[in-house]
């Protein structure tokens, strides 16, 4: 999911995404533990038959990247999936860092609207 900010203020909208990565972060510290989740919880789970993994598109950004910690200045990079883009206040923050925004591609179109997944 990635979210649009378009000012310096709060961000409420951001509240909904916060409970459910808390509770994914909950889930992963109990198996991490070792606890798993038992017959009595997954019963009341939904179920997927004939199930495979699959790949599917994550919102992410790309261009020419400076100071990363794995890909060479000045060579073109791709993040991790995105979570904010706020770019009238210069930044965007994915998965795993934040990045300054440096001019944007001319053939870029910033979202308008809501969130989106």
């Amino acid at each position: 999911m990635t979210f649009i900010i378009r000012n310096d203020g709060p961000a409420p909208e951001l509240e909904s995404e916060i409970l459910r990565l808390r509770g994914l972060v909950q889930d992963l510290e109990d198996i991490r533990r070792g606890r798993h989740p038992d017959k009595g919880r997954l019963a009341s789970c939904p179920t997927i038959r004939d199930w495979q993994g699959v790949t599917r598109p994550d919102p992410c950004l790309t261009g020419i990247m400076f100071n990363h910690p794995t890909i060479t200045d000045g060579r073109q990079g791709v993040t991790t999936g995105l979570w904010v883009l706020a770019p009238t206040l210069g930044y965007a923050r994915t998965i795993t860092r934040f990045y300054a925004l440096g001019r944007k591609d001319r053939s870029f179109a910033v979202p308008v609207g809501s969130p989106r997944t």
